[in-house]
C-alpha cells in the first residue's frame, strides 16, 4: 500500500500526483477498479513536510482498505440475503407463484439497489494518504555505496588492504 507520486500543492495537505506505474500491486488506491485510469492526484497529510515539485513517497492506511472492502463486499450481500428473505417469505404470500423465484429476483434487485450506497459510502476523498518521506530518484547514485567506495579506496591511494 505504497507509491510515489509528485506534490502538485504543498501544505499540511498535499495536493500529490500518482502515476498507475509508481505503485505496487495492490490497487488499493483505485487503480485496480478502472482499466483506463493511468494516473491520479490524491490529498495526502504531508508529514514531510514536502514542497510542490518535490517526489514523495506515500502510503495508505491499512484501516481504511479494510474499510473499503467491507463496503465493497458486505453491503451487496446483505442486500442480496434480505432481498433474498423479502422475496422468500412476505412476498410470497403476496404473488404466490414460484418461490425461489420470486426469492432470487428480489435478492438480485436489492443487491443491484445497494451498490447505489456502496457508491455514496465509498468516497475515495475518504482513503487517509500519508507522505511518509521522499521518493529517491532514479538518477541518484546510492549515497551509503559511493560513500563507502570513496573511503576505501579512492581517498588513500593504495591498492593494499
Amino acid at each position: 500500500m505504497n507509491c510515489n507520486g509528485n506534490v502538485v500543492q504543498g501544505g499540511e495537505i498535499a495536493l500529490v500526483h500518482v502515476e498507475s506505474g509508481s505503485c505496487g500491486k495492490c490497487h488499493a488506491c483505485g487503480f485496480g477498479a478502472v482499466a483506463e485510469r493511468k494516473e491520479m492526484e490524491v490529498k495526502a497529510f504531508n508529514k514531510v513536510g514536502a514542497r510542490k515539485g518535490e517526489k514523495v513517497e506515500l502510503e495508505l492506511s491499512g484501516k481504511k482498505v479494510m474499510q473499503a472492502s467491507a463496503i465493497i463486499f458486505l453491503i451487496p450481500f446483505a442486500g442480496f440475503i434480505i432481498g433474498f428473505l423479502i422475496g422468500y417469505y412476505p412476498l410470497w404470500y403476496l404473488i404466490h407463484s414460484s418461490r425461489p423465484l420470486i426469492a432470487l429476483l428480489c435478492g438480485v434487485v436489492l443487491m443491484a439497489a445497494s451498490y447505489f450506497l456502496v457508491r455514496a459510502l465509498g468516497n475515495r476523498s475518504d482513503f487517509e494518504f500519508v507522505i511518509t518521506g521522499f521518493a529517491p530518484l532514479a538518477s541518484e547514485p546510492n549515497t551509503e555505496a559511493s560513500g563507502s567506495a570513496a573511503v576505501d579506496g579512492g581517498e588513500h591511494g593504495d591498492s593494499s588492504p
